[in-house]
């Protein structure tokens, strides 16, 4: 596996603050521009899906995307692996949260379900 190093000794700690200040900053921008937008449940729900495969990446485990909406719509142009089926069952914890209130998921109650 290829890797990036990064010597922390030669870059200074403020380089790394300023960029994860100005990425906040664009991220919420970009909120705040979804939210005022006539497109913002179509973004979030392509958001919901491109996480659920990104979840399985990081497992080191291949979902297209494609495959994942087909399989979410019942329309699988082939059997689904159980991959897909991890990916599709984040799905839809994705779009319970979701559709809960802000701290519901980290709330007791989130916990338990």
């Amino acid at each position: 596996m290829n890797s990036m190093a990064c010597d922390f000794a030669k870059i200074s700690i403020a380089t790394y603050m300023r960029s994860a200040f100005d990425a906040g900053v664009a991220l919420t921008r970009l909120d705040e521009s979804i939210a005022r937008s006539p497109v913002d449940q179509g973004w979030i729900d392509r958001s919901h899906f491109t996480d659920a495969c990104a979840s399985l990446w990081i497992d080191r485990e291949l979902v297209y995307l494609e495959d994942l909406v087909l399989h979410d719509a019942t329309r699988d142009i082939r059997t689904p692996t159980h991959e897909l089926t991890i990916a599709r069952d984040v799905l839809r914890t994705r779009r319970r949260i979701a559709a809960q209130l802000p701290g519901w998921a980290l709330s007791t109650d989130g916990f338990v379900r």
